[in-house]
């Protein structure tokens, strides 16, 4: 990630982001979840699943409302954590 400046051109510390199926993919694994299981419950193709665990899908609120049901884990943590990777990509891409 590169640097990051406030409006007076300070420049601010930004936390390592990741994408939120990465720690999803930890979270099932450290739970020793069936990952096709879980795909089923949460509506998703297997395939889909996995592209989520590779960052090539996101979290959407459904999405993460499910996961809140599923795992315990709240639906506003999922988000945050989506909306965070996007805003690290978004800024990303604004300084090239």
């Amino acid at each position: 990630m590169g640097n990051v400046f406030d409006k007076d051109g300070n420049e601010l510390r930004t936390a390592f982001t990741f994408h939120p199926g990465e720690l999803l993919q930890e979270e099932v694994e450290a739970r020793k979840l069936k990952k096709s299981d879980l795909a089923q419950q949460l509506g998703l193709l297997p395939g889909h699943l996995s592209e989520l665990f590779k960052g090539k899908r996101h979290i959407n609120a459904r999405l993460a409302v499910k996961l809140e049901k599923i795992l315990g884990v709240s639906a506003e943590y999922w988000l945050g954590l989506q909306s965070a990777y996007d805003l690290a990509e978004a800024r990303e891409l604004e300084q090239v």
